[in-house]
């Protein structure tokens, strides 16, 4: 997910997973207590953080997004939520030529919109094209690899010219400037999803029936060619960040799922605490707009990094950018603090910039309003200060991520989920043309690095190969790894069925239900059966 995340997401904090820990445990056994619902039987009701959401999958960047959008659009596949492997989704079937150049994709033959209307591979074509034209789309360079895709994108080439081919009614092909093996992951992603131009028109499993500043309503897609298995015909998500009161509406019953703020010591049911490791990693950047930003001086900068300090406290200490993934050899790590040596690099660069060597450096750092992140920046402040760096620190008001191509910084802090289970779900953050990558950084060998991977079938060589493109990445300077990502998931398992933990953070509402009532819960009280 993922400016997944940006974007996106609930970052759960080291206070809140102490006060979590440190609460008395009261396990509660699911054949002995019940809440009953004071909502229909027919209606699963969610609690949201924030309502300022983009719901076009072709802009749209966050986790609490990308969870609604998967819901009302579905493309060729779809990401195992339990597995993580790729399930066909509006795609039955498709071949691959022995050069991995030449792709063919069949479309299922019940494959409807909300609408009642079919479901056709020039439909798949038209949205993905629109995809590579749409401004502000963060995954439209993914298409830079079909044949004058990222012409057509850079308004250099015709919309006619991109190799992307409705064959007939359900057979669909594109022809690939180099050969990709992980294709299928990349079209999981809701952004390449059948998204029709007409409003309220949806290729998924739900509709959008109303969208207003108190919640969001979905139905049942009724011509869904998998509805008979959607069990939950509506589906209501408030938007709330009064920890008490939603805590209060899930002890009574009213709410079945909350994604973010609730006051966890209050919880009666403690199995319902979902607390989960997830894809993703926080992290500060360089915007390199900043000419003074060298690389020596960057490396500099990463030898007085107090490492420990930044990382005291975090569940999952991060000291590389990609989570830990089976065979995927983990490039050195970042750890290593010293000053003296951060004061010969910086000399160095210094002299390089034509600073004298009592010059001072000027940098900034933009961080959002959230007081948790100023702990971070000012333990980077005051530790560069020992080698002659003062580090501004600027708040961010209103919507951080959606503000971040826009502030004029040298630092930014980032969390990023993957879109999909690969390193080149982050690595591509950091690609010289990537549309995701707000850095500015470029590095041809870590170009070159990415492009032989794709074209690599063995897949234990072709993650060596990405490994070693993280390797220049951090080698570099550009990132202060931190922690990777954890996730608060407030959820009544006793009542709802098909929520399952994943590393993803993502639980299509299309494989929940209801379960069969069990006990009675009224009034704030847990009676036996």
């Amino acid at each position: 997910m993922n400016k997944k995340i940006k974007n996106f997401i609930f970052l759960a904090t080291f206070t809140l997973i102490t006060n979590f820990l440190s609460c008395q445990q009261t396990n509660i056994e699911d054949n002995n207590f019940h809440f009953n619902n004071n909502i229909t039987d027919e209606e699963l009701s969610v609690i949201f953080s924030t309502s300022e959401l983009n719901l076009n999958p072709h802009t749209s960047s966050n986790l609490d997004e990308s969870q609604i959008l998967d819901s009302l659009y579905e493309g060729l596949f779809s990401l195992n939520h339990i597995s993580n492997e790729v399930d066909f989704a509006l795609a039955t079937d498709y071949m691959i030529s022995r050069n991995q150049l030449h792709w063919t994709f069949i479309i299922r033959e019940d494959a409807m919109f909300s609408d009642g209307t079919k479901i056709t591979s020039n439909d798949v074509k038209e949205s993905w094209l629109n995809l590579i034209a749409t401004p502000g789309a963060y995954y439209s360079s993914t298409f830079d690899i079909i044949k004058g895709a990222k012409e057509y994108r850079l308004n250099k080439g015709k919309r006619e010219d991109v190799a992307i081919f409705a064959k007939d009614e359900k057979t669909l092909s594109l022809e690939l400037n180099s050969p990709i093996s992980y294709l299928p992951k990349i079209l999981t992603h809701h952004a390449f999803s059948v998204f029709p131009s007409e409003q309220e028109k949806y290729s998924g499993p739900y509709i959008l029936k109303s969208f207003t500043k108190e919640n969001i309503i979905l139905e049942k897609n009724k011509f869904y060619h998998s509805a008979e298995n959607v069990q939950i015909p509506k589906i209501k998500i408030s938007f709330s960040t009064d920890s008490d009161l939603n805590t209060y509406l899930f002890n009574i019953g009213k709410v079945h799922w909350i994604t973010g703020h609730c006051d966890t010591k209050k919880i009666l049911l403690r199995n319902s605490i979902k607390i989960d490791g997830i894809y993703g990693t926080f992290f500060y950047f360089f915007k390199l707009k900043n000419p003074i930003l060298t690389e020596k001086l960057r490396v500099a900068l990463m030898d007085a990094t107090p490492w420990n300090d930044l990382r005291r406290g975090s569940l999952f200490p991060a000291t590389t950018l990609i989570p830990v993934e089976k065979n995927y050899p983990q490039p050195a790590p970042l750890y290593y603090t010293d000053y003296d040596r951060a004061n010969l690099l910086i000399k160095d660069a210094k002299k390089e910039l034509g600073l004298k060597e009592t010059d001072k450096i000027e940098l900034t750092i933009a961080i959002p309003e959230d007081t948790s992140y100023h702990t971070s920046a000012n333990i980077l402040k005051k530790a560069w200060e020992k080698i002659g760096v003062n580090l501004n620190i600027k708040v961010v008001k209103g919507s951080y991520y959606s503000q971040i191509s826009k502030i004029e910084t040298d630092l930014i802090v980032y969390t990023w989920i993957g879109d999909f289970i690969d390193p080149c779900a982050f690595l591509d953050l950091f690609r010289s043309d990537s549309t995701l990558n707000e850095s500015n950084w470029k590095n041809k060998e870590f170009d070159l690095l990415l492009d032989k991977a794709n074209s690599t079938k063995n897949q234990i060589e072709r993650l060596t190969i990405l490994s070693n493109a993280e390797d220049i990445l951090l080698s570099s300077g550009m990132i202060i790894p931190i922690s990777h990502s954890i996730t608060l998931n407030i959820v009544d398992t006793i009542e709802l069925g098909g929520w399952t933990s994943n590393i993803r953070d993502i639980h299509p509402f299309k494989f929940m239900y209801f379960k069969e009532p069990k006990s009675n819960y009224s009034h704030g009280i847990i009676v036996k059966k």
